[in-house]
C-alpha cells in the first residue's frame, strides 16, 4: 500500500522547490514526544514559508522513543491541530525517526539498469543492515559517485530501512485523524528541506529522541538516531525528586503545577543529558569524516523541544564548538520538520 512505503526524496537535479500551484496540498506531520505539529508550505519558489502552521499537545506516554504507543491519543491531537485549517486538504506526509530506523551509505556494484540497482540495494541492505533483515520497509536515494581505491567511479546509495510496526503505528494514527498518509519520510530529511544548507551542516532535532543529520546543498549524507532527549531529562529529574515523569516533562515545558521540586534542579539534569548527546554527536561526526570521507559541518542547526530549554543552545555551542542556529528562525513560526515534510525535492 502506498501509504506504508518509505518515500525518500531522490537526489535533486536543481534546487528543491515547493509543490506547484495546481497540485493537491500535502500536509507535513511531525509526531513528537510532547506534541504533534502540522504544516503546509505556501506554493512558491524560494525559502519555505508556511501557509498553515498548527500544533497540539500530546498526553505523556502517547509517543515513546519515537514510536506511537497510543494511536487514539495521537489521532485526537492531530484532529485538534488541523481543526479549522481547510487549506490542509486530506493528504499528509509523516515523519519518522527512532532506533527502529537504520540509515546507511552502501557502495553498489557497477550495474546500469534501474531494476538492477534496486535489486542490488535490497540485497546489500539485508546483508548489512540488521533492521532490514526481517519485516522492514526499504527505500534509498542514489548519492553522487565516489572514487574507489583503484580510481574508478563508485556508485553509492543512502539506504533507509524501517520496521513495519513503527511505520504502521504512525500511519494508523494519521488515518484515525481523518487524513490520507501518502508517504512516510525521515524527520531528518524534512528538517534538511526546511533548512536547505549551502555548506555542510549538522542538523539536530532534540525531541523524545535526538535525530542527527549531516547535510549539504545536495541533501542528507549521514543520519543517526540517538536514544536521548527531553524524556531523558524528565526521567533523570523524576528519579532524583520522586515526581511523576509526565509531570516533570510538563514542568520542563512550562507547566509546574504537578511538581514541587525546586526549578534550580532542572539545569543540572538538562546539562547531563545534553553533554551525553553531544558526546555521541562528536563521535558520529568523526566517523562521518574519517570513515565516509565526509566534510565536517561548519554550523549546527537545532530544533525540537529540548533545544528550546534554557541553556541548551549555549551548552551545545560549548561542547560541539560550532555556531548554533535555530531552525525555527527559518520556518516562519511553523515547526521546521513539519514544514519540510510538506514539500518534495525536484527529481
Amino acid at each position: 500500500m502506498p501509504s506504508r512505503q518509505l518515500t525518500l526524496p531522490r537526489l535533486p537535479k536543481r534546487i528543491p522547490t515547493r509543490r506547484p500551484q495546481n497540485a493537491a496540498p500535502v500536509a507535513g506531520i511531525r509526531i513528537g514526544s510532547t506534541h504533534v505539529a502540522v504544516a503546509l508550505a505556501a506554493p512558491a519558489a524560494g525559502p519555505l514559508a508556511p501557509r498553515v502552521a498548527a500544533s497540539a499537545p500530546l498526553p505523556a506516554g502517547a509517543v515513546k522513543n519515537g514510536e506511537v504507543v497510543d494511536a487514539v491519543a495521537v489521532a485526537q491531537a492531530i484532529r485538534q491541530a488541523i481543526a479549522g485549517h481547510g487549506a490542509l486538504g486530506k493528504q499528509a506526509r509523516i515523519g519518522i525517526g527512532c532506533q527502529k530506523v537504520a540509515v546507511r551509505v552502501i557502495d553498489l556494484p557497477p550495474v546500469q539498469r534501474e531494476e538492477d540497482v534496486v535489486a542490488a540495494v535490497r540485497m546489500l541492505a539485508k546483508e548489512r543492515i540488521p533492521t532490514a533483515a526481517d519485516n522492514a520497509l526499504i527505500d534509498f536515494r542514489l548519492l553522487p559517485d565516489a572514487v574507489n581505491d583503484s580510481g574508478a567511479p563508485q556508485k553509492r546509495a543512502l539506504v533507509v530501512a524501517a520496521r513495519r510496526d513503527l511505520v504502521d503505528g504512525h500511519v494508523a494514527a494519521v488515518r484515525a485523524a481523518g487524513l490520507d498518509p501518502i508517504g512516510v519520510d525521515l524527520l531528518a530529511f524534512g528538517l534538511a528541506r526546511c533548512v536547505r544548507p549551502t555548506e555542510p551542516a549538522l542538523l539536530l532535532d532534540l525531541d523524545g529522541v535526538t535525530t542527527l543529520a549531516i547535510a549539504d546543498a545536495a541533501g542528507c549524507r549521514f543520519v543517526r538516531t540517538i536514544p536521548a532527549g527531553i524524556g531523558t531529562v524528565a526521567e533523570d529529574l523524576a528519579q532524583r525528586t520522586g515526581a511523576d515523569v509526565g509531570a516533570v516533562e510538563a514542568a520542563l515545558l512550562g507547566d509546574r503545577s504537578g511538581v514541587t521540586h525546586d526549578e534550580s534542579e532542572d539545569a543540572p539534569a538538562i546539562a547531563r543529558t545534553v553533554r551525553a548527546i553531544a558526546s555521541t554527536v562528536r563521535t558520529s561526526i568523526d566517523f562521518h569524516v574519517e570513515q565516509e570521507d565526509g566534510e565536517a559541518p561548519a554550523v549546527c542547526v537545532v530544533s525540537g523541544p529540548l533545544a528550546m530549554l534554557p541553556g541548551v543552545q549555549a551548552l551545545l555551542h560549548e561542547t560541539l564548538d560550532l555556531p548554533i542556529e535555530l531552525a525555527g528562525a527559518l520556518s516562519g513560526g511553523a515547526d521546521p520538520v513539519a514544514l519540510g515534510l510538506s514539500v518534495e525535492e525536484v527529481r
